[in-house]
């Protein structure tokens, strides 16, 4: 396998337990959105622990990245990523993965994530942004809180600011006197389909039992083939 260096250029906090980590990996850096990247955690004796994450944003030509890790209790390799400072190297392998967008799109796009699953489908967002695409655009977005809605100003900024792009979060843990979607996301999915016209492509990320469960909507509910349906699953 091979591994280039990489060093950690920034950490922010982007709620009470999900980190964002941007990364130089130098010029000549390239991948597609949606890809992941195995990242070689050092370990106390000497070995190395692997951890892979999706890319959170479009490809620059700078070779900075970032990645989401939601803090795990006991999880040893998001557990270090939440203390590493700015200024750490680190390994990390060439980026892979095949959840990304075809080249051209002929359909409007459904994007479902929830958690940290949102990651590859804000490099894919950012990315057609950049190119100006005016492709119709949903993306809905499952947590359980207000504050677990991570990227919410960006999000809420690119679709203020364009006209093809809609921002949907649900919350399934939602405070007294919330106005917007709650609960789960397959229970939205067949409104939004029928907004997008009915004939759309569906991008899933997220954890196996989700994904499942919107699967069957999209499949047994809605009469989706499975060619039109994407996931990745985190688990």
């Amino acid at each position: 396998m091979t591994l280039r260096t990489v060093t950690l250029l920034t950490a922010r906090a982007l709620s009470h337990d999900v980190r964002s980590l941007t990364f130089d990996a130098g010029e000549g850096f390239a991948y597609t959105p949606g890809q992941w990247v195995s990242l070689k955690l050092p370990r106390a004796d000497g070995s190395t622990l692997a951890r892979s994450y999706s890319i959170a944003s479009a490809p620059r030509a700078d070779g900075r990245f970032e990645i989401a890790v939601t803090r795990v209790e006991g999880g040893e390799g998001s557990t270090w990523l939440h203390a590493v400072e700015p200024g750490a190297t680190l390994a990390m392998s060439e980026p892979a993965g095949f959840f990304t967008l075809p080249e051209v799109l002929e359909r409007p796009l459904l994007l479902v994530a929830t958690g940290t699953g949102v990651a590859p489908i804000r490099a894919m967002i950012q990315h057609l942004d950049a190119q100006g695409s005016t492709v119709p655009l949903t993306l809905l977005f499952g947590v359980r809180t207000p504050g677990d809605v991570i990227f919410e100003d960006e999000f809420r900024e690119l679709a203020a600011r364009r006209a093809n792009v809609r921002f949907e979060p649900t919350l399934s843990r939602a405070p007294d006197g919330y106005t917007g979607r709650t609960g789960y996301v397959q229970t939205h999915l067949a409104a939004l389909v029928h907004d997008l016209g009915g004939d759309c492509e569906v991008y899933v990320c997220g954890l196996n039992a989700m994904i499942r469960e919107v699967r069957r909507t999209l499949k047994e509910e809605l009469g989706f083939t499975r060619e039109r349906i994407h996931t990745e699953r985190y688990d």
